[in-house]
């Protein structure tokens, strides 16, 4: 790549970055470029559970939510491309404990038009008759949930984007970014030099290598999750609904035909690590083994089923478990689209739209983007949950 000018440039070509660069390309913003320092969906996108859902414990990720299930649903029609969405439904169990929350989280969602509803541990039992629902109070299920490939999302998303004109520039690292005079003036790629007055950073947990130096250390932490694949036996193959046990802290979904993918969310299943790359590739021998019984405490006939190993990937989170959606404060024409804390990939639909938002017009129309601010942490107003789920840091 020789030198060139972009109007505006994305750093990262994950499910978000590439969501940033179709809907910049789409409203009109003049020449975006995106830029990947490997293959799109090579970081943390790739490795998503990929759900699809509704369910939220704030009213503005419900409406957000909501919008962006509506994409997934309509992908082909939407945006275009397979991106091999599957509406299985979503059960949540929960134990008693959690139950006033239940109430309250479920009521403020249908409130606002999602389709949920909750469950006793019988009424569940007609969902998922595999269950054992021993110890659990109460469950949420959501019909209109799902999953899709968070691989084929990425690059749906990279295909429209090139079909506006955008360009998309993989296997290319950035060095740095260049600012004069208070605001950024060029991308310096391993390639060769961008020109731009406009760069929005979504790099996950790597977005403080290229922003702190410079500008603001966002207060995200790279933190380690861990999956494993196995083979249901038959007495589990006609099971298609999402499951997961706040009791254990850990999930079930279906996954390629037979298999099913089962991840791990409780408090003392994430990892911190300073730097994400060191974390490792493969899930633990303990993990997995932990995983295959906590699913079987759930499913019974999940004993039987085969293991296919595990793997590892990473959130980027921060400190309430909410992204940062903002423009620096010390750099003029710095965006940030990070700290997405697992949630980066069902809300993708809608975060690129609101950051393509603003960037061209400061603000965006119809959410508060505002509440997704940095200074957040600062002011003592972090985006928090008015009726959490105890023993869980994945809301």
């Amino acid at each position: 790549m020789t030198n060139q000018t972009a109007d505006v440039v994305i750093v990262g070509g994950g499910v978000i970055g590439t969501s940033i660069a179709m809907h910049l390309a789409m409203i009109g913003s003049g020449r975006v470029v995106l830029v990947e320092q490997g293959h799109l969906a090579s970081g943390a996108s790739g490795l998503s559970g990929a759900m699809v859902r509704e369910h939220y414990l704030h009213p503005t990720l419900v409406r957000m939510s909501m919008e962006a299930r509506s994409v997934f649903h309509n992908f082909a029609e939407v945006i275009g491309g397979d991106v091999r969405f599957r509406n299985t439904g979503r059960l949540q169990l929960f134990p008693e404990h959690d139950e006033p929350a239940v109430s309250a989280n479920v009521a403020m969602n249908r409130d606002l038009g999602v389709n949920i509803e909750m469950l006793t541990p019988s009424e569940a039992t007609r969902v998922v008759p595999q269950l054992d629902v021993s110890g659990i109070a109460v469950c949420g299920y959501e019909p209109d949930a799902g999953y899709a490939d968070p691989v084929a999302t990425t690059y749906a998303y990279a295909d429209r984007a090139r079909t506006l004109g955008a360009e998309i520039i993989t296997q290319t690292p950035v060095n740095e970014l260049i600012v004069s005079g208070g605001r950024i003036t060029a991308v310096e790629t391993a390639d060769g030099r961008i020109e731009t007055d406009t760069v929005v950073v979504a790099a996950g947990s790597r977005t403080n290598r290229l922003v702190g130096p410079i500008a603001e250390q966002l207060p995200i932490t790279a933190t380690r999750v861990q999956m494993a694949h196995f083979f249901r036996p038959p007495a589990l193959e006609s099971m298609s609904t999402i499951v997961i046990d706040r009791s254990t802290g850990a999930y079930l979904r279906e996954d390629a035909g037979r298999g099913a993918l089962v991840g791990a969310e409780g408090p003392g299943d994430l990892s911190e690590f300073e730097n994400p790359d060191d974390i490792p590739r493969n899930a633990d021998h303990e993990m997995i083994e932990s995983l295959w019984r906590r699913a079987s405490m759930r499913l019974p006939d999940f004993a039987a089923a085969i293991c296919r190993g595990g793997y590892s990937a990473h959130y980027d989170m921060t400190p309430d478990g909410n992204p940062i959606i903002d423009q620096s404060t010390n750099v003029a024409g710095l965006f940030y689209a990070a700290g997405f804390s697992g949630h980066g990939f069902k809300l993708s639909p809608v975060i690129g739209r609101m950051v393509a938002e603003l960037v061209l017009h400061g603000e965006c129309s119809d959410h508060p983007v505002e509440r997704f601010r940095l200074s957040r942490f600062a002011d003592g107003d972090p985006l928090l949950a008015e009726h959490p789920y105890q023993g869980t840091s994945h809301q």
